[in-house]
C-alpha cells in the first residue's frame, strides 16, 4: 500500500472518529431503565444521535423504535424477550446488531468508540462494508488494477477498528501491522480455500476472494486490538479463513440469485411492453 493512499485513508479515520455517537433510551418503566444500563446509554435526548424508544406494542410486548441523526435507516424491533427478564447477554444480542445495522456509515468508529456494548458489532459492520466492496472491485474484468484499491478498503478498514478499539497508531505503525495481519493470515491460503468451495468461476472467484480475504483480515485485526497486540494461534487463523470462505461462498450465491431475479424483471417488461 503506498504511502499516499494510506496517509489518505488515515486522515479519513481520524475524521469519522470525531463525529458523534451519543446513543439515549428513553420511555417509561424498569425495560428502559434495563436497556439503558445495558447499552451504557443516557436517558435524556439532549444532544443524542441515536435515540431508541421504548414503548408496549399492542400485545404488550415490548417494543423499540430507534431514530436519530446518526441513524440511516429508522425502523421499529419488537423484543422476543421482555427486558426485565432478559439475561444482559441476550438483550445485547437481540438490540446491538439492529441498530448497529441501521447506523450512517460515518458514526460507526465513533459509536464503537464511545459504548463498548457497540464494539463487536460495529466492527462487524466496517468489515462487511469493506468486504462488499472489495468483492464488487475483485470482479472487475481489468487484471492487476484492482489490487491498490483494495489493498487501501483494507488499510481504511483495519485504521478503523484500531480506531475503534480507542488506539491511537501513527502512519508507519499502520502499515506494519498490515503487513503483519496479511503474512500471519496467509492470504494465498485463502484464496485456495475460496477455489475449493465456490462452484463458480470467472468474475465470482476473483470477488468471492476480495471478500474472504477482507473479512479475514478484519477479524483478525478484532482479536489482536482485544488481546492488546497478542499474535494470533494457527488454530484461530485456520478457524477465521475458514469462516470468511464459508461467507464468501453464500455472499457470491445471493449475489447471482439477486443478477438473475433482476435479468428476469427485465426481460418481463420488454415482453410486457
Amino acid at each position: 500500500m503506498s504511502i499516499r493512499s494510506l496517509y489518505r485513508v488515515f486522515n479519513e479515520t481520524r475524521r469519522a472518529a470525531r463525529e458523534r455517537a451519543t446513543v439515549a433510551v428513553t420511555g417509561k418503566g424498569g425495560g428502559a431503565d434495563s436497556l439503558a444500563r445495558a447499552l451504557g446509554a443516557g436517558r435524556g435526548t439532549r444532544g443524542a444521535e441515536i435515540i431508541i424508544a421504548v414503548r408496549e406494542g399492542s400485545g404488550g410486548e415490548t417494543v423499540l423504535d430507534l431514530s436519530g441523526k446518526a441513524i440511516e435507516s429508522p425502523g421499529e424491533l419488537t423484543l422476543r424477550s421482555e427486558p426485565l427478564l432478559s439475561p444482559e447477554a441476550e438483550l445485547l444480542g437481540e438490540v446491538v446488531p439492529w441498530v448497529a445495522g441501521r447506523l450512517d456509515e460515518d458514526y460507526l468508529v465513533s459509536l464503537g468508540r464511545g459504548y463498548e456494548a457497540f464494539r463487536r458489532a460495529v466492527c462487524e459492520e466496517v468489515i462487511h462494508n469493506n468486504a462488499r466492496q472489495n468483492a464488487f472491485i475483485g470482479a472487475l474484468p481489468v487484471p492487476g488494477a484492482d489490487l491498490p484499491v483494495m489493498t487501501a478498503n483494507q488499510g481504511r478498514m483495519v485504521l478503523q477498528i484500531a480506531s475503534i478499539y480507542g488506539e491511537e497508531i501513527t502512519l508507519d505503525r499502520a502499515r506494519e501491522l498490515l503487513g503483519v495481519l496479511g503474512a500471519g493470515l496467509g492470504f494465498r491460503a485463502v484464496g485456495r480455500q475460496v477455489v475449493k468451495i465456490v462452484p463458480f468461476g470467472g468474475w465470482a472467484v476473483s470477488g468471492a476472494i476480495g471478500y474472504a480475504g477482507t473479512l479475514a483480515m478484519g477479524r483478525a485485526a478484532v482479536l489482536y486490538f482485544e488481546r492488546g497486540y497478542d499474535e494470533l494461534g494457527q488454530q484461530e487463523i485456520s478457524g477465521i479463513r475458514d469462516r470468511a470462505a464459508h461467507e464468501a461462498r453464500d455472499f457470491v450465491s445471493r449475489v447471482r440469485r439477486e443478477n438473475k431475479g433482476n435479468k428476469g424483471d427485465e426481460e418481463n417488461k420488454k415482453r410486457r411492453g
